[in-house]
């Protein structure tokens, strides 16, 4: 054999080998907390393939993803407990240098309420102030129009253009009232049950082409003109245009529609024609064949909002737990762009930034509202921030350009899952600051009940339930948690831009949540199912000590709560002389410049008008059913209404169905007279 052949022989072999190694090294999925490289002694991993990777982050290793060998025993990598307790228990995330500069003292005093968040910012936040902290007390119905015959969860608030409301309908309709005496002026064709689920649009329109409405129903987008509600003719198909599965309210950005699809993808379409420009995807199906099996680590749809800034061009979306909610195994890794908020450059189409709060989720800890857009002052410095409250309970302010968190917190050891499969992720999230505005780690102490004699029956009942900090889910024993449906939920919050603080309503409910495991022909890949239900007593009340649903006023700049009161009150517990408890609510919350937060969605039934300043109440009244929406205002005839949609709420009806009614009524409320 020639030299030159043994050359190439042994140059071959040498690289099979780096392929080989190469293929080992990349089944290995790390968690980069930051940027720091450090060299970590992995001789107590227990695997060879392991061994060879020696180069982390930080101290911090998270969900080894490990083939398995020939003889199809160790599948899975077999953790010491002793590898997870020798990592420090908390490290502390610093932030950069922050170079944003403020604009939003572009916002416009407005009259109207162009989009069901308020504006593309979705701050929910008016600037009318002649209903006031001053003369709140003073309200009284103005009108109030029944939808007759149809009954479903609206969720959606209406939007308010020169006195005309538009608003979704149980039924699958879209109809247009006067705001002034609540007359119907016009109802749609009949679209599917969930039309326009989270919110319209409106778009104003040009010389040549009509105002319109526009929205989202499921696999379609829709474009309504605003004069007649019949669809737009050269918008798409008959005025429709189909999508990925899209349940969020658009945006308008120059002369584009975007939407942010379960498809898990940014799409834009052409406002006046519907044809599709261009679609990003910000989570692709990440699809790995281990043994013959397919693991797919995507996830995270959209279904929480999205906002925009215009002036920059930029998407702002927040995405959910990844699939499958309780079951972690087919999905190894942290699985990026889940439980995260996410920025999109729009005219250079790709993304910037993606900010993760919790990590591999097995608990359904989505961020399931909209992003809002204001700025906030730091350090003698303005900010433009994007916020997002959280069902952890937290309060997610990132730096709008670079996605870094402007306050410091740290990443905290979490459990480590049992299950045969199951890699939990070695680190969460611990915030705070910002505050949290409820509970989100169960201690056995938090056991309530009016009755003492109960209270020892709870104690009981639970006293071998699993609970504290990520604990992970085991076959055969449940576990308690906060969250699984609040502290904030798909109404998000209201941010007053010009004081700089944050109102949300939120819950302090705890689940009974556990898992079963599921028969599957691969023995070698595990499924488990995902079991909840609210832990409440025997009289239905939740088992905490409550308040079990608040309202909260957190000043940005601070990260500090101002107030929080309890939110809704259980009449038969008032009776006992119980303080006002809070109850679980699916309404949310309007803050404006009049020093008021507007809020809705109790158990009781009531909406509150709550002094923002203090949370005092201003006034209250019980509505024919529950708020299942967040109030709208707007100004017209130099009058200012509150309108809010009152149908009961699916959520609630599920939790408490002796308690909760359901129909559909909107309702108005100005001032007794003009004279504020």
């Amino acid at each position: 054999m020639t030299l030159k052949k043994k050359k190439t022989i042994a140059t071959i072999i040498i690289l099979l080998i780096t392929l080989w190694v190469w293929k080992d090294y990349k089944k290995i999925d790390i968690y980069f907390v930051n940027q720091n490289k450090i060299t970590y002694d992995s001789k107590n991993l227990n695997n060879s393939i392991l061994k060879k990777i020696d180069k982390i982050y930080n101290n911090v290793i998270e969900n080894f993803l490990v083939t398995y060998n020939h003889n199809h025993k160790n599948y899975w990598l077999s953790e010491k407990d002793i590898i997870r307790d020798q990592l420090p228990n908390f490290k502390n995330l610093k932030t950069k240098n922050i170079t944003t500069t403020s604009i939003n003292n572009n916002l416009k005093n407005f009259s109207d309420w162009p989009r069901s968040h308020g504006n593309s910012f979705s701050n929910r936040f008016s600037n009318l102030k002649k209903i006031n902290n001053f003369n709140a007390s003073e309200l009284e119905v103005a009108w109030m129009f029944e939808i007759e015959n149809e009954i479903g969860d609206i969720q959606a608030n209406p939007i308010i253009i020169n006195g005309i409301i538009y608003t979704p309908i149980a039924g699958g309709f879209i109809i247009a009232i006067n705001g002034k005496t609540g007359k119907l002026l016009w109802k749609s064709e009949r679209f599917s049950p969930s039309v326009a689920k989270r919110g319209l649009v409106f778009w104003e329109g040009t010389k040549k082409d009509d105002p319109r409405i526009i929205f989202s129903n499921r696999e379609r987008l829709i474009s309504l003109n605003v004069k007649n509600g019949k669809p737009i003719e050269n918008f798409g198909k008959k005025g429709k245009v189909r999508t990925g599965l899209n349940v969020t309210t658009p945006i308008i950005y120059k002369n584009n529609i975007v939407i942010v699809s379960w498809d898990r993808a940014v799409e834009v379409y052409d406002l006046l024609t519907g044809k599709i420009k261009w679609k990003l995807k910000y989570k692709k199906n990440n699809n790995k064949r281990i043994g013959g099996t397919k693991f797919n680590n995507a996830g995270a749809n959209s279904w929480g909002g999205i906002s925009a800034d215009i002036n920059r061009g930029i998407l702002y979306f927040t995405t959910g737990n990844p699939h499958f909610y309780f079951d972690g195994t087919r999905r190894p890794g942290r699985n990026k762009n889940s439980n995260s908020v996410i920025a999109v450059d729009l005219e250079n189409k790709k993304e910037l930034w993606s900010f993760q709060e919790t990590a591999h989720d097995i608990w359904n800890l989505d961020l399931p509202a909209p992003p809002i857009l204001t700025s906030i002052k730091k350090d003698n410095r303005e900010i433009d921030v994007v916020v997002t409250p959280t069902k952890r309970s937290n309060t997610l302010i990132l730096d709008r350009m670079s996605g870094d968190p402007i306050f410091d917190f740290r990443y905290k050891k979490a459990p480590a899952s049992k299950l045969r499969g199951e890699k939990t992720s070695f680190y969460q999230a611990d915030i705070k600051i910002p505050e949290p505005f409820g509970e989100n780690v169960f201690e056995f102490n938090h056991l309530w009940s009016y009755d003492t004699k109960k209270l020892e029956d709870l104690r009981k009942k639970y006293k071998n339930y699993n609970y504290g900090f990520f604990e992970p889910y085991e076959l055969n024993k449940k576990t308690l948690q906060y969250n699984f449906n609040g502290g904030a939920e798909w109404m998000g919050a209201s941010i007053d831009h010009d004081k700089n603080i944050m109102y949300v309503t939120s819950n302090n409910i705890l689940w009974e949540t556990w898992i079963d495991e599921i028969e599957n022909k691969d023995s070698l890949v595990p499924k488990y199912s995902s079991n909840f239900k609210r832990a409440l007593d025997d009289n239905g009340f939740p088992v905490v000590e409550p308040p079990w649903g608040t309202i909260s006023a957190l000043n940005l700049n601070t990260g500090k709560i101002i107030w929080q009161v309890p939110f809704g009150e259980y009449e038969i517990l008032k009776e006992k002389g119980i303080p006002k408890t809070g109850t679980e609510n699916f309404g949310g919350v309007t803050a404006t410049s009049g020093n008021i937060a507007i809020a809705t969605g109790t158990l009781d039934k009531k909406m509150y008008v709550y002094d923002s300043t203090d949370g005092k109440i201003l006034y209250s009244k019980k509505l024919p059913y529950i708020g299942s929406a967040p109030p709208s205002t707007y100004l017209f005839e130099n009058e200012q209404y509150i309108v809010l949609h009152a149908s009961g709420g699916a959520s609630l009806k599920k939790g408490y169905p002796d308690l909760v009614e359901t129909g559909n009524v909107i309702i108005a409320f100005k001032l007794k007279n003009k004279l504020n």
